[in-house]
C-alpha cells in the first residue's frame, strides 16, 4: 500500500465524478478535504468548505478506499442507490431491503402509490445503511470484529486442487479470480463482475487497475491482467505448500491456501510473514477467526503489538495509518491504526469466506474444478454488469462537461470532448472495451445493427447484454442504442444506456428505461 494519493482538478469536474473514478465515496473525499458535507447540494454557495465550490488546478486528497469499514452513508448530490450499492459490493435489491423507507416496486417506473419513497429520487442527506450492518452501529470498527455467520458455518472446509484454483489458462473463470476478486470488490460471489473489473484507479497509488485482482502492470485488457497474476500466483504455490507441510498443515485445505493467496495479491511482503508464522496454527482448526488473527499479525508483531518495521525503516501497513488518518481527522494512535488493520483484514476474509461458499469449495472435495468452470448463462455478462455500474453518471449543467462521458466518447472514432455531442453509442462502446469486447467503435448508434450476431426481435430469444437498436426521429441516419437489461412482460424491454432522459430533469444521464421490442429495428449479441 502506499502512500496517500492527491488529484488536480481539471475544468468540469465535480467531487461526486471524482470520487467515483477513484473507487471512493463521495463524502470520504469531502470529509478528507476539509469540505462541508452539509453544503453538497448542488448549488455553489459561497464558503470556501462548499463541495461544489472546486477550482481548477485544485489540489485533493483522495483517501485510501477500504470496502467494507462504511456502515451508513449520508447522500450527496449526483448519487445513485445503484451507484452505492456496486461501491459497497451488495446488490440493489439487498440494499432496498436494508432500508425499508424506500419502496422497491417504484424503481424505474413512474410515480406511483405505495408507503414508500421512490428510490430513484434520492435527497441530499438521506442515510442509507448497508445491508447486514445495524442501524445504530457505529462507523468506526472494533478492534477484534466477530466472524460472519459464514465464517464459522464450516469447520473442517473443503480441500482444492490448487493448480487448477489457479489456472491461468481459465482465466477470469479460475476460481481464484472469484474468490480473491471478491475481496478486491472486482468480482461477486457468483463470478459475476463488478464495474471496477474493466478497470479503476487505485485510491492508494493513482495507478490503473486492471481484472478481478486489480493488475498495475502492463496488460492488454482485464481477462489478459487475470492470466497474468494467475500465472503470478501459481509461482508462489511452491513455497506456500512447503511452508504449510512444515507447519503440518494440509496445503490443500481451501481457507488456508485462499487466505494466503488472497494476502499475497494484497502484500506480498505481509504473505512471507503469513508463511513464518504458519507453525501457530499447528493443532488449531483451521478457521476464519484463526485466518484473520494470523492475517493481522503479518503486519503486527504478536510478540511486542508494534507492527514491523520494515527494511527501508517504515512500519509495515503504512496505508492503514492513512487510511485511519482520513478516518479520524487526525494523526492516530498506534492502536487506532491496528484496529483499522484487524477491520480490514475480517473484511477480506469474510469476502474469501463468502465467495468459497458460493462456489461450493467449503463443502466439496476437491471442488476446484467444477468452481472453475464459466458462470452459467443465467449469470449477469460482464459487459452489462459494467454498464449498470455507471447508473447515475449525468450530463453537466451550464458550460461544463461530464469527464466521464467525454471518456466514454474516446473509445470510439469521434473523440467528442464535450457531453453535448450524442453519446449512447459511446456509453455502449465504452462498456464493452471495459470487458474486453471489441465494439464498433463508432458514436453512431446505428453501426451497432452490423455488429455480433442478428437475435430474432421477441421475447422468447432476446436476453440480458443484448444490444438493442431503436430509430430515432424518421432520419434513417440516426438511432439510439443501449444494452438489455431485463426482458419484462408484454413485449418489453428494460434497457440501461447512456443519453437517456432522467425523470423529471432537463439534461441525459445513464439510466433504465422501458421499451417496446416492436419498436427496436435490431438486436445484437457479441461475437
Amino acid at each position: 500500500m502506499a502512500a496517500v494519493q492527491t488529484y488536480r482538478v481539471q475544468s468540469g469536474d465535480t467531487v461526486t465524478e471524482i470520487a467515483q473514478r477513484n473507487g471512493v465515496s463521495a463524502e470520504a473525499l469531502m470529509r478528507a478535504n476539509g469540505m462541508d458535507v452539509s453544503r453538497a447540494d448542488g448549488r455553489m454557495g459561497s464558503s470556501p468548505r462548499d463541495p461544489d465550490r472546486l477550482r481548477v488546478d485544485q489540489q485533493l486528497v483522495i483517501p485510501v478506499a477500504t470496502p467494507g469499514l462504511e456502515r451508513s452513508h449520508r447522500v450527496v448530490a449526483g448519487e445513485t442507490l445503484a451507484g452505492i450499492a456496486d461501491r459497497w459490493d451488495v446488490s440493489l435489491p439487498q440494499l432496498l431491503a436494508a432500508n425499508p423507507q424506500f419502496d422497491a416496486g417504484k424503481l424505474g417506473a413512474g410515480r406511483g402509490a405505495g408507503a414508500g419513497r421512490d428510490p430513484d429520487r434520492l435527497a441530499i442527506g438521506d442515510l442509507i445503511h448497508l445491508p447486514g450492518a445495524h442501524p445504530g452501529a457505529p462507523t468506526q470498527p472494533p478492534a477484534a470484529a466477530a466472524p460472519t455467520a459464514t465464517a464459522t458455518a464450516a469447520q473442517a472446509g473443503g480441500t482444492l486442487d490448487l493448480r487448477r484454483f489457479t489456472d491461468p489458462a481459465l482465466g477470469s473463470n479460475a476460481a481464484a479470480a472469484i474468490v480473491i476478486g471478491h475481496a478486491e470488490g472486482t468480482r461477486r460471489p457468483d463470478g459475476g463482475f463488478t464495474a471496477a473489473y474493466g478497470g479503476h484507479t487505485d485510491p492508494g497509488n493513482a495507478a490503473h487497475n486492471r481484472g478481478s485482482f486489480s493488475y498495475q502492470h502492463a496488460a492488454n485488457s482485464p481477462a489478459d491482467a487475470d492470466r497474468r497474476q494467475l500465472q503470478t500466483l501459481q509461482g508462489q504455490l511452491p513455497a506456500y505448500e512447503a511452508a504449510a507441510r512444515r507447519a503440518g498443515l494440509d496445503p490443500s485445505n481451501a481457507r488456508l491456501a485462499s487466505a494466503y493467496l488472497d494476502l499475497y495479491n494484497q502484500s506480498p511482503t505481509a504473505s512471507q510473514r503469513f508463511l513464518n508464522q504458519l507453525g501457530t496454527l499447528r493443532g488449531q482448526p483451521i478457521t476464519a477467526a484463526t485466518l484473520t488473527n494470523l492475517r493481522v499479525n503479518s503486519f503486527v508483531d504478536a510478540a511486542t503489538g508494534e507492527r514491523f518495521r520494515l527494511s527501508n525503516g517504515n512500519l509495515a501497513g503504512g496505508g492503514f495509518a492513512t487510511i485511519a488518518r482520513n478516518q479520524l481527522g487526525r494523526a492516530p494512535t498506534e492502536a487506532e491504526v491496528q484496529a483499522v488493520i484487524r477491520a480490514d483484514q475480517q473484511r477480506r476474509t469474510n469476502a474469501v469466506e463468502t465467495a468459497l461458499d458460493r462456489q461450493g469449495l467449503l463443502t466439496q472435495a476437491p471442488a476446484a474444478v467444477q468452481a472453475a468452470q464459466p458462470a452459467p448463462a443465467a449469470g449477469v455478462p460482464r459487459h452489462l454488469a459494467i454498464a449498470r455500474g455507471e447508473l447515475g453518471t449525468n450530463e453537466v449543467r451550464g458550460g461544463r462537461d461530464n469527464a466521464r462521458v467525454v471518456e466514454y466518447h474516446q473509445t470510439t472514432s469521434l473523440r467528442a470532448r464535450d457531453d453535448e455531442t450524442a453519446w449512447c453509442s459511446s456509453f455502449v462502446n465504452w462498456s464493452m472495451e471495459q470487458a474486453g469486447i471489441r465494439g464498433t467503435d463508432s458514436a453512431a448508434a446505428r453501426s451497432w445493427l452490423n455488429w455480433g450476431n442478428a437475435v430474432p426481435m421477441n421475447s422468447a430469444n432476446v436476453r440480458p447484454g443484448d444490444v438493442i437498436v431503436f430509430p430515432r426521429g424518421n432520419n434513417p441516419a440516426q438511432g439510439h442504442v443501449a444494452i438489455v437489461s431485463e426482458v419484462l412482460a408484454n413485449g418489453t424491454v428494460r434497457v440501461v444506456g447512456g443519453n437517456q432522459g432522467v425523470r423529471g430533469e432537463n439534461y441525459d444521464g445513464v439510466t433504465y428505461s422501458d421499451r417496446r421490442l416492436s419498436d427496436a429495428i435490431g438486436v445484437r449479441r457479441a461475437p
